[in-house]
């Protein structure tokens, strides 16, 4: 313990017992600190007790001055229900019954939030429509439109019309949100968003039907179906067989009782069923007859193989002596006749004849922003259209940019065999994305069916240069396959009309000079380099660009930007050159596919010494077959990124143990199902990620966004 002074009289005591003590008995000074401490609490006393008077009468004033407002308030809403119920008012209709909420007015309709509003989409208002002779003489020579419908403006941004250096800049009125188009040189003759109505966006069976939508069913299969409109029960003899045989190739391969009361009620009690119609019916015998239908011939598939050189190490021979190798079985529809058959088509009322640019702009104050929403939206498509229409024609027709879109896409037919399919699909840019997206537009038409390289080719090889083939050159010859197939496609008759158009009459009965334009082509990433002629994740693995493997990880970063923009991959003369030279390096002297020679020369380039049909046909046009290959959503995304995403969650939920997983497999069983066909029940458990297709990972993600923002606004 340590020694202590008295506050009072300066004394040193020892410890806090001492102080204490001494304080209490000892000290000179004792009765004067008593008071001093007496006094100062009287006095913090006396001003508390002040301090709360004060607020008193603050409160006090302050109830006052609110009771004063509220009987003033509450005087004038008597005077203002005085004058309304002196008006007589008794509803928006005379003699209807008004409901009134408890202080006598009118009940107001109760509006959902913004956000809880399911507001239909509307297009912008579609400019004025005039009908124009087959032999149309273009913007430059007349306007078939008057001054007062439109908004004009002069602007000169170097046009590509040789006869005015000014461009007509004209645009629609805005409709109520705020989006207008915008045409140069004219509006076009026909506008399908004229007569667009919801149903066609979007598939529901509470939306409005536009005129004869329920007849267009059968049209939609192209023309060979037109034939069959009035007699639909072909090629079967009568409607009677027609129905029965629906009835048996409908359902499952093992008949329900879904399937017999649809027996019932579509087929026996039908309207046109008839007993003696089946007098002589053998099933065979029609089946036979529906083997040898013709009511596809104007449709007409053909059947082709495509032929390959085939290359062999230490063989020295010139390529154009090389031994040939013929790949059957490529199942086909020449392009043109794909194109002209979807012009044909009833769906071409919904194709737009000529691109505009969409803008944006909630007030007149307000700048206006550009929206990009389908293809015949985007700067491509007007670029076309506008060097189109800058070339010399003999012809005075309209003309009209096709925008052809490829996918293409290997897929298997079973889960159990070897059973595959190639397809090509071909879709138009001219038609709506929504429209696209909706099954019953059958908006896809079939191009071809790519056959696979064949086992026999071992076989004949062995057979040629005594020694079987490597895997380099086995892969080097599927490389070969699909190029062959494209420069097959390819053909005169659509490079003529790549060059000078096809004349196709459109269904308002009006003549147009169609030129088609490659514009997108959408495959998973293998095929892409199958397509691009690059190696499979090569050095430089994007066919877009020469951006390195090992810069992959700075993606999303601003300098990654520039080097993907600065190194974009172009379809040059320098790339032609070092093709014909890896070329004639693996068939004139004898190098390997694989060879020093060959990576010195395309090895930067992650290049395959292989000619691209894209750019032996097209490129002479100033085509980059580069730009060709889109993002694929579905392969690069959600059987991507999305899968590898979640499977790494799967892992985490996994390590935690504790019974998470069996709370992540219960919530799943337990989401409900959403839409038409939008979210669909989970039957199986999702972690297993069993056998799951692209949708299936598409209803996965939107599940646990939904979930995951709930979350978060409930823990906000």
């Amino acid at each position: 313990m340590a020694d202590i002074p008295c506050l009072a009289c300066g004394k040193i005591v020892w410890g806090d017992r001492g102080l204490s003590m001494h304080s209490k008995r000892w000290c000179p000074y004792k009765k004067s600190a008593d008071e001093s401490l007496l006094r100062e609490y009287r006095e913090r006393t006396a001003a508390k007790e002040v301090e709360l008077e004060r607020l008193r009468c603050l409160q006090e004033e302050e109830d006052a001055e609110r009771h004063r407002v509220e009987q003033e308030r509450e005087a004038l809403h008597m005077q203002r229900l005085t004058e309304f119920t002196n008006l007589g008012f008794d509803g928006p209709d005379s003699g209807e019954s008004v409901e009134r909420r408890p202080s006598g007015l009118p009940r107001r309709n109760q509006r959902l939030p913004k956000r809880y509003r399911d507001e239909l989409p509307v297009a912008p208002i579609p400019p004025p429509v005039a009908h124009v002779p087959d032999e149309w003489d273009g913007p430059q020579n007349s306007t078939p439109y008057e001054a007062d419908t439109m908004d004009e403006a002069e602007i000169s941004p170097g046009s590509s019309n040789s006869e005015s250096p000014l461009i007509t800049v004209r645009c629609t009125h805005h409709n109520r949100y705020g989006m207008f188009r915008e045409y140069q040189g004219a509006f076009p003759t026909y506008d399908p968003e004229s007569s667009s109505h919801l149903g066609q966006l979007c598939d529901s069976h509470d939306l409005e039907q536009g005129e004869g939508e329920a007849d267009d069913m059968y049209p939609r299969f192209g023309t060979s179906l037109r034939a069959i409109r009035d007699n639909y029960f072909k090629p079967f003899l009568n409607v009677t067989v027609w129905r029965l045989m629906g009835w048996f190739y409908s359902g499952s391969n093992q008949k329900s009782i879904d399937d017999l009361n649809n027996l019932v009620h579509n087929v026996i009690l039908a309207e046109d069923f008839s007993r003696t119609d089946l007098q002589d019916f053998v099933a065979s015998r029609e089946l036979k007859r529906l083997d040898e239908s013709t009511i596809f011939t104007s449709d007409l598939w053909h059947t082709a193989s495509v032929t390959i050189r085939l290359p062999c190490e230490k063989v020295k021979v010139p390529e154009e002596r090389a031994p040939e190798f013929h790949v059957e079985g490529l199942h086909y529809r020449k392009l043109t006749e794909v194109i002209k058959s979807a012009f044909a088509e009833t769906s071409a009322k919904e194709y737009n004849a000529m691109p505009y640019k969409l803008y944006w702009q909630p007030d007149d104050d307000a700048p206006t922003e550009r929206v990009f929403s389908e293809v015949y939206t985007a700067d491509v498509m007007l670029e076309e259209h506008e060097r189109i229409k800058g070339q010399p024609h003999d012809c005075s027709l309209e003309t009209v940019v096709a925008g052809v879109m490829i996918w293409s896409d290997s897929t298997h037919l079973a889960n159990f065999g070897n059973a595959a399919l190639w397809p090509i699909y071909l879709f138009l840019g001219n038609q709506s994305k929504y429209i696209c997206a909706k099954p019953n537009a059958f908006a896809a038409h079939h191009l071809a069916y790519i056959p696979k390289l064949p086992d026999t080719i071992q076989d004949y090889y062995k057979k040629i240069f005594g020694t079987s083939a490597t895997a380099a050159v086995l892969t080097h010859c599927k490389w070969e396959v699909m190029q062959a197939i494209w420069k097959f496609l390819l053909d005169d008759d659509f490079i003529n009309a790549y060059e000078h158009g096809m004349v196709i009459e459109f269904p308002d009965g009006v003549s147009r000079r169609v030129f088609p334009r490659l514009l997108t082509y959408s495959a998973d990433y293998p095929e892409k380099t199958l397509l691009a002629t690059l190696k499979f994740l090569g050095r430089s693995p994007c066919p877009c660009c020469l951006v390195q493997k090992n810069t992959i990880f700075n993606l999303g970063a601003k300098k990654d930007r520039y080097i993907r923009r600065k190194t974009e991959r172009v379809d040059d003369e320098r790339r032609h050159i070092s093709i014909e030279n890896t070329c004639k390096a693996i068939f004139k002297f004898g190098r390997s596919v694989l060879s020093t020679a060959v990576e010195n020369i395309l090895g930067m380039l992650s290049a395959t010494p292989t000619r691209n049909a894209f750019s032996e046909k097209l490129s002479k046009f100033g085509l980059n077959f580069f730009r060709l290959f889109v993002p694929d959503f579905m392969h690069e995304f959600e059987l991507g990124v999305w899968k590898a995403i979640l499977t790494h969650l799967i892992r985490i939920i996994y390590e935690v143990g504790d019974n998470c997983i069996q709370e992540f497999k219960r919530r799943f069983r337990l989401m409900p199902t959403f839409g038409r066909g939008t979210i669909r029940k989970f039957s199986n458990n999702v972690s297993d990620l069993s056998k799951l297709a692209a949708r299936d990972f598409e209803d996965i993600l939107q599940s646990l966004k939904d979930y995951s923002q709930n979350r978060s606004t409930a823990s906000s």
